[in-house]
């Protein structure tokens, strides 16, 4: 494993990874990483910083590849962290659901239904490329919503692909912070990514317990956040032993999301007009024969996981990791050949499954609508008709009529475009 291509290479996010491929380079096979990226502006800014931070570290070599054949020629990693329709269409997947009452959200609900139609095509076009050119590569999927476009890869075939999220750490660590413990836990989990629950958890080497009635929200999260932790210490209490992901507030208590975007407008604004920070910090430190990273966007997460995935899989030791993989009969919550999200054990000589906990019985209905909804979507967004679409969509949860699928999708073709791919 000696070269690893990003897709998605010129993205904000970029730098915080290759400074975490950097800090743990001398455990890493890596001698070359490769960016590839259709935004040639950032991708050039990104490449000269990171090429000058890997450079004074004394780590592998950075280069840039100027088509997606030249970027997967060769590679034995490619990790795809794209953001098919960029801020312009997330934007519209915040916003779009909101206009039918519906929370807009780009992973969760019909704005990451509208996400995965742009996501799928493009995660399949790289599948097919790493076919013809890098047959033996390891695909590590970051892009969003990585259930579906993992699930849609797997039901493709021909590509060895993993699911990456590291949205269980953040979740735990929100419940370290809030609790005033440091960042060391363990825990086990079940579900769908983004529609996990956490149980046996551990804090700081004691089991978590019954939660503190004192418990809060930490005072430094924005009021979405907030309210996500909120509303999961809520479902914690009504499950005793467990602990949700904090995305599941989103099928369960819609209208306050709804009403808070209303209140404080899109996310991908926000994220908008931090851009540009970044970008000037980026290249001012890549002209810097010592450059010093100091912003960038994403926490330590983003790049921590690629990178212990990619340490584990060159280890002769297994690692036990939360990944999206097929089920093959880890739980009997969902089908043998559906993506969870669990932990397996991982290493040089492959990945092994874990028996996933128990789900809690107040969500097996919920993960078995969030199952058929995935499969469908993945099944749609791969190439379905504008039938397979409206079904697709109509499966999720916070929609769940045809009727209102049909005329969300109808919006939709108004509103993205040419953002949006056309069905068959």
């Amino acid at each position: 494993m000696q070269t690893l291509t990003i897709l998605g290479g010129g993205s904000a996010y970029t730098p915080g990874l290759l400074q975490a491929l950097i800090a743990h380079a001398a455990q890493l096979p890596l001698k070359t990483v490769r960016l590839y990226d259709t935004d040639a502006r950032h991708l050039a800014i990104v490449a000269r910083l990171t090429g000058a931070m890997a450079k004074n570290a004394g780590a592998f070599k950075v280069e840039v590849a100027d088509t997606l054949d030249a970027a997967i020629q060769g590679a034995d990693l490619v990790l795809n962290s794209t953001r098919p329709g960029a801020l312009v269409a997330r934007r519209i997947d915040e916003t779009l659901p909101l206009e039918f009452d519906i929370p807009g959200q780009e992973t969760v609900g019909p704005g990451g239904f509208f996400f995965a139609l742009r996501s799928v095509p493009q995660a399949l076009r790289v599948a097919a490329t790493m076919q013809a050119l890098a047959p033996q590569a390891i695909l590590l999927n970051y892009t969003n919503p990585s259930n579906i476009v993992t699930q849609a890869l797997v039901d493709h075939g021909g590509v060895n692909v993993i699911g990456l999220c590291d949205q269980s750490d953040e979740d735990l660590q929100a419940v370290c912070h809030a609790l005033g413990r440091p960042s060391r836990y363990a825990f086990r989990c079940n579900g769908l990514n983004h529609a996990t629950w956490y149980s046996d958890i551990e804090v700081d080497g004691a089991p978590l317990g019954d939660i503190p009635e004192l418990l809060a929200a930490p005072a430094d999260y924005d009021e979405e956040h907030q309210l996500r932790f909120e509303f999961s210490l809520a479902l914690a209490r009504e499950n005793a032993g467990y602990w949700p992901n904090s995305y599941l507030p989103y099928y369960l208590f819609p209208d306050a999301f709804v009403a808070q975007a209303r209140r404080v407008g899109p996310r991908s604004d926000v994220v908008a007009a931090s851009l540009d920070k970044y970008y000037a910090h980026f290249e001012t430190e890549g002209l810097s024969a010592t450059p010093q990273l100091r912003y960038f966007r994403g926490s330590a997460g983003f790049g921590d996981l690629a990178v212990t995935v990619i340490r584990a899989l060159a280890s002769s030791t297994p690692h036990e990791l939360v990944l999206n993989l097929p089920n093959r009969g880890a739980t009997a919550a969902f089908a043998a050949d559906t993506v969870i999200e669990t932990r397996v054990r991982v290493s040089r000589a492959g990945i092994e499954g874990l028996a996933a906990p128990a789900l809690p019985r107040s969500f097996v209905e919920l993960a078995a609508q969030l199952e058929h909804y995935q499969r469908l979507t993945a099944r749609a967004a791969a190439g379905g008709n504008a039938q397979a679409r409206v079904a697709a969509l109509a499966a999720n949860p916070l929609v769940g009529q045809s009727a209102l699928a049909a005329r969300m999708l109808v919006r939709a073709r108004e509103t993205y475009g040419a953002l949006l791919p056309e069905a068959l």
